[in-house]
């Protein structure tokens, strides 16, 4: 028997769209440039699965001269590659930070750096800091995580949640999620203001739509499901095809995964027929609750890294922008 192969390259499908950026992110990058003079600490939240890819230096440049934490939420869901967060330490020293919402000690921690940074700033009226993100990297959850556990007697959400983007459209009020001196917490207590996703401008890498269309950052169905559960195969072949032989035996095709998956899972139409869709949507439901794998989908290379860095340093503003850069880029590289 041949000795499986793995691809080593994904073939993006030309349907892959190249932006999300919508009205309401545009309305809100401007709106946190006016609740700035009052915010003394930015929560940037950033999916530890795409520690890059969910990394928007638009939003970087709207908080510009504030104090930044780097929270990297669902810590839980790469906990198989345990060296991307050594390097991201590295990267961003105390900055850094990793949140994990089914561990109170996670949570703890984070509410242990607001206290310190609450007693560093000393305002008479409390510390203000603003949560910021891609959408849905989980920055709600974070703060109804963060108000329940360092506040008394407050468990109901302040913040709506859903695995999807866009569920937060606009800057909401302050929100206490520690308490003033006299009951136990800190000065004048810490506030924390949630903000909407706000997507990048221009997407070069059609690979990156997928991996953020995989952690549900993007609208559901811009990217069919079976692009999806095709990049998933794929990065799975990389890491470990044991990780589905549940299913089947180590394959390249997505055909045949997803008609062993229908098959073991009942996905199945009328008459027995598989439903492949209905399989694409099981292989990714799987995967999100960390069933498939709990790796990073970024790639953290040195090359990779510095490449992410000069993109970072001159992002495009719009689309039209970005297409431009993108074609110039082509020029210079066949010249």
């Amino acid at each position: 028997m041949a000795q499986f192969v793995p691809r080593r390259s994904f073939g993006v499908p030309s349907s892959v769209p190249k932006s999300y950026f919508l009205g309401h992110h545009q309305a809100a990058v401007s709106k946190l440039k006016t609740v700035l003079s009052r915010i003394s600490l930015v929560i940037e939240c950033r999916d530890f699965r795409l520690p890059l890819s969910t990394h928007n230096p638009i939003l970087e440049k709207a908080v510009a001269g504030c104090p930044k934490l780097i929270v990297y939420t669902k810590h839980d869901l790469g906990s198989d590659s345990p060296g991307a967060r050594q390097l991201l330490q590295r990267l961003h020293g105390r900055r850094a930070m990793f949140w994990d919402k089914n561990r109170a000690s996670s949570t703890a921690s984070l509410l242990k750096r607001l206290k310190e940074t609450a007693y560093e700033v000393d305002s008479i009226t409390g510390l203000c800091a603003l949560i910021v993100g891609m959408p849905n990297v989980g920055k709600s959850t974070l703060l109804n995580a963060l108000r329940s556990t360092g506040t008394t007697g407050r468990t109901t959400k302040v913040a709506k949640t859903g695995d999807q983007a866009g569920v937060t459209r606009k800057i909401g009020t302050s929100v206490r999620v520690i308490e003033p001196e006299e009951r136990g917490g800190v000065g004048a207590g810490v506030y924390v203001l949630d903000s909407p996703g706000v997507f990048v401008p221009y997407v070069e890498d059609g690979e990156t739509m997928i991996k953020i269309s995989l952690v549900q950052g993007i609208k559901k169905g811009l990217i069919a499901d079976e692009i999806l559960a095709d990049y998933l195969l794929y990065k799975m072949n990389l890491w470990d095809p044991h990780i589905y032989h549940r299913y089947c035996s180590p394959t390249n095709d997505i055909h045949e995964f997803l008609l062993a998956v229908a098959k073991r899972d009942g996905k199945l139409k009328a008459g027995g027929v598989p439903d492949m869709g209905e399989s694409a949507a099981r292989v990714l439901s799987e995967w999100r609750k960390g069933k498939l794998g709990r790796y990073v989908l970024d790639d953290l290379s040195d090359e990779a890294l510095q490449r992410h860095e000069l993109m970072a340093s001159s992002p495009p503003v719009s689309l039209n922008q970005g297409k431009k850069a993108w074609k110039e880029q082509r020029k210079e590289t066949s010249a």
